[in-house]
């Protein structure tokens, strides 16, 4: 017999969990969160919002919150070479993008540590209703054809025992429960392993009035990157240091880790307090299955890539989008259970793009094969350019690419796209597209499509006809990215990917709407 009964059990409390659990309770679901840790760590670990992701939060008002918490160097946005902080530069280059250059996304970059974005997540998702529980482990779960049942333990030592329909894994690159599962992997391996060291020291003579993001040094001591965490007057900094495979911080005491530190630095007496320090590996790989039954992974247990570029933390929040509305759904009985089988059908394939992205930009410092040069594509298509083909998208007759990916740049509208950037006016007031997205379907239609209004309408799907207000820019603009007609409509799911559209106008909306909601939520 349960003690307790929940929705959805998600185990595992990072950046990838706490997202889950915003994007389920904004939907309306009450989700069930354990992580066996008593709080968020105070390690940044993953180092900035990409836009895919900024442009999720923003739709749920979160951008400023975000932006507030930027890391300390935000502003500077460019990196650093040096042979150490006070050694020969060896360079700059530029950092992540506080903005959008091509016009793809709402928004742009936020350069903001893991340790400073996990607070605003979970304020908002326990804001909205999810139950989320610090020091609390499941230390063991069975399921059924209806659900999973799984045993959690406070941090008093008493048990629980939770009934759950269904539970999703964000338990890390370590993957406990994947491997419960015998759910395996592949992909390249294991590159290294990465070291954070945070620490106190008064670095400020030797940043020497320069202004950078983070700093990569490099020299025979120590090759890593170092920057700073707390705000001006603060003595906070992290290192992390590239380490061997198979070495991790255990094998460092605290004078090992202020050595390093110091050849950072490059001042061999440089007073320094340790903080703490942890590790990980720099590994590669996509999980075999993304579902067993009633357990979904996302996440690092899901896919695993080096943090060149900064995609794998992004990943797993969008991981945790795509899933959400479709958990909502087929919980509130308004899609069918196959809706969930789309999870792996569109991340999986996506996973493994991103994962060869990932380790290319990794290797490239030490230089690419022709092969692998030729298969390096644009930040902005890595994140933006996604080309879902599922069970949840009406592919159009003739449409038989089979590329992971599209040029986000010169958008194509077709379903299984994420739907282009697109400035509109509602109420007078100019709103992107993006900015609408925040759980329901939308159908767009063009300037000559009010016919599409009143079925959309009464089969709850939010409306807006491209032309009501805006400028014959934007129309225009509208109807060269859409591939549609005056007449023309374009639904487009709640995580903002286009799942059908109608060049012109259809002799019954209603009925087409009614099978076209059928076929994508499996209803059919």
């Amino acid at each position: 017999m349960a003690d307790e009964t929940t929705e959805v059990l998600i185990v595992g409390g990072s950046m990838v969990g706490l997202a889950q659990a915003l994007f389920l309770a904004r939907q309306g679901i009450r989700p069930l969160l354990v992580e066996r840790h008593a709080e968020i760590s105070a390690h940044p670990r993953a180092q900035a919002a990409s836009p895919r992701t900024m442009e999720l939060l923003r739709a749920l008002g979160l951008e400023e919150a975000v932006r507030a918490r930027e890391n300390p160097h935000a502003q500077y946005g460019d990196i650093l070479q040096a042979e150490s902080l006070t050694g020969k530069e060896l360079g700059r280059f530029d950092g992540p993008f506080r903005f959008d250059r091509h016009e793809v996304g709402t928004t742009g970059w936020t350069l903001i540590g893991q340790d400073r974005l996990e607070p605003v997540l979970r304020e908002r998702a326990e804001r909205l209703g999810a139950d989320i529980r610090f020091a609390t482990e499941m230390t063991e779960f069975t399921q059924d054809p209806d659900g999973v049942t799984a045993v959690l333990r406070g941090a008093d030592g008493a048990e629980r025992v939770v009934r759950a329909r269904y539970l999703i894994a964000a338990d890390g690159s370590r993957a406990p429960i994947r491997t419960s599962l015998g759910i395996g992997h592949h992909g390249p391996g294991v590159f290294g392993g990465q070291m954070n060291i945070v620490f106190h020291a008064d670095l400020d003579p030797y940043v020497a009035g320069r202004t950078f993001f983070l700093c990569f040094v490099s020299n025979p001591v120590v090759k890593g990157v170092l920057g700073k965490l707390g705000g001006a007057d603060s003595d906070r900094w992290v290192l992390a240091p590239s380490l061997p495979p198979g070495a991790d911080h255990r094998g460092f005491g605290t004078e090992e880790c202020v050595e390093l530190v110091r050849a950072a630095v490059g001042v061999p007496d440089l007073p320094v307090t340790l903080e703490s320090a942890t590790s990980w590996e720099i590994a590669a790989w996509v999980a075999d299955r993304f579902r067993s039954g009633r357990v979904l992974l996302a996440g690092d247990c899901a896919h695993v890539m080096p943090p060149t570029g900064g995609f794998g933390g992004n990943m797993g929040i969008q991981d945790a989008h795509n899933l959400a509305w479709k958990l909502a759904r087929v919980l509130r009985g308004q899609a069918g259970a196959g809706l969930l089988d789309t999870y792996e059908q569109e991340r999986a394939p996506v996973a493994e793009f991103t994962v060869d992205q990932g380790v290319i930009r990794y290797l490239q410092r030490s230089g690419l094969d022709e092969a692998a040069a030729a298969r390096h594509r644009p930040e902005s298509t890595v994140l933006f350019g996604h080309v879902y083909r599922s069970d949840a998208v009406l592919r159009e007759a003739g449409d038989d690419d089979t590329a992971v990916v599209e040029d986000p740049t010169a958008p194509t509208g077709r379903p299984g796209t994420r739907a282009p950037h697109l400035p509109l006016v509602r109420e007078g007031k100019d709103v992107a597209l993006h900015d609408l997205l925040d759980g329901d379907f939308w159908l767009l239609a063009g300037p000559d499509g009010t016919g599409w209004q009143e079925p959309a309408a009464a089969l709850g799907l939010s409306f807006h006809r491209v032309g009501a207000e805006e400028s014959p820019e934007v129309v225009e603009r509208f109807l060269g990215r859409y591939g549609v007609q005056g007449a023309g409509a374009v639904l487009v799911r709640p995580d903002g990917f286009v799942a059908w559209r109608s060049g012109g106008a259809v002799g019954d909306p209603g009925g087409s709407l009614t099978a076209v909601l059928d076929a994508v939520l499996r209803r059919a």
